[in-house]
């Protein structure tokens, strides 16, 4: 079943149920899922592919984990509980992670066949080969150990 079918099945599921958070948050979802379908569209895409509703979801996953530290730091424990409910029913939608010896042997290949001159472009080869599914800050680390 595709991503965003699943969760339009879940979020009525969630409707029913009375789950008052777990529906805000995959109606914040699907609102972030149309907010990308219009700017496709508005690029000429006519096609939006899997991954793109991948990428929604790590996004919004993303900017729930900077929430939460913010509040951390600010001390509003209440909003900060309340963004990590939202990060763990986003979490539940990710692809799984890779690990780091998966990510290691990407950054081999990649400074095997490109060198090590350009870092940037080693970077940006691994995140493309690994699909996302691996973290950002990772790869770089590994790609530095491994050019340095």
């Amino acid at each position: 079943m595709a991503l965003k079918e699943q969760i339009t099945t879940e979020l009525k599921e969630a409707m029913k149920a009375g789950d008052a958070a777990r529906l805000s948050t995959l109606r914040l979802l699907m609102a972030a899922f149309n907010n990308m379908e219009i700017e496709k569209r508005t690029q000429g895409q006519t096609q939006v592919e899997e991954r793109d509703y991948q990428t929604v979801v790590k996004r919004e996953a993303k900017k729930r984990q900077e929430a939460i530290e913010a509040y951390k730091t600010a001390g509003r424990t209440e909003a900060q509980e309340k963004e990590e409910q939202e990060l763990k029913i986003l979490s539940a939608y990710l692809p799984e992670e890779m690990g780091e010896a998966e990510v290691k042997a990407v950054v081999d290949a990649v400074v095997a066949e490109m060198g090590t001159a350009n870092l940037g472009a080693i970077i940006g080869e691994v995140k493309k080969r690994t699909e996302g599914r691996a973290d950002g800050g990772m790869v770089a680390k590994l790609v530095r150990e491994r050019t340095s």
